[in-house]
């Protein structure tokens, strides 16, 4: 069984929130993860969120991937902060960038307003773009 190992989520003064994972997951601890970090959505009323998955293995099949759009618009629903406020840069390792660009995909087809990246540099610039 794969878990990860640990995640973190935290304001970043510029204006954004991080949420770093490490470790091996799979969509159940993925879907603990959002559910964790949404207190801080709405404490800090802020909706870029850049995820750091550069060190987190995710053992998630195509149908996994197909389905996170369907789930963050859900827990969305749940906590009553609208998809649509969301602007989510994705760091992901090197290896896995062709998975989480058919992520990438799949969420802007169902109108996230979503982008992964491999350089850090990028995705910050990109998030905080007005």
């Amino acid at each position: 069984k794969l878990v990860i190992v640990s995640y973190t989520v935290t304001y970043n003064e510029s204006g954004y929130i991080v949420l770093i994972g490490e470790g091996s997951a799979t969509l159940k601890e993925l879907r603990e993860a959002i559910i964790n970090g949404s207190p801080l959505v709405k404490e800090r009323n802020c909706f870029r969120v850049l995820s750091d998955f550069r060190n987190l293995k995710l053992g998630l099949s195509i149908i996994d991937i197909f389905s996170i759009p369907a789930l963050q618009a859900a827990l969305s629903r749940e906590f009553d902060t609208p998809l649509r406020l969301f602007r989510r840069a994705v760091l992901v390792p090197e290896q896995d960038y062709d998975k989480y660009k058919f992520f990438e995909n799949v969420a802007v087809n169902r109108s996230h307003n979503v982008r992964v990246f491999i350089s850090e540099e990028r995705a910050i610039s990109w998030l905080l773009q007005k």
